[in-house]
């Protein structure tokens, strides 16, 4: 069994307009790889994909030809 701090390149995106979905689609069709995703329970309802370190460029890119804006994470309280 591993034990450890798990690695991701974070990608952020709306929730409530649709584009989580979009995104969740456009890179799951381009085979990159999401470890996992959050939902905010709070407002702005925004919702964080997480990928493999290596393929964090990648996923931007096809997210930004696909015109899903995206943002990097900051946290919030």
């Amino acid at each position: 069994m591993k034990v450890g701090t798990i690695l991701t390149t974070p990608i952020r995106v709306d929730y409530m307009n649709g584009d989580y979905d979009k995104a969740y689609d456009a890179l799951a069709d381009k085979k990159i790889g999401i470890i996992y995703k959050t939902v905010a329970s709070v407002e702005p309802y925004h919702a964080t994909l997480h990928v493999e370190p290596g393929e964090g460029d990648n996923a931007k890119n096809v997210l930004d030809n696909a015109k899903i804006k995206w943002y990097e994470p900051t946290p919030f309280y």
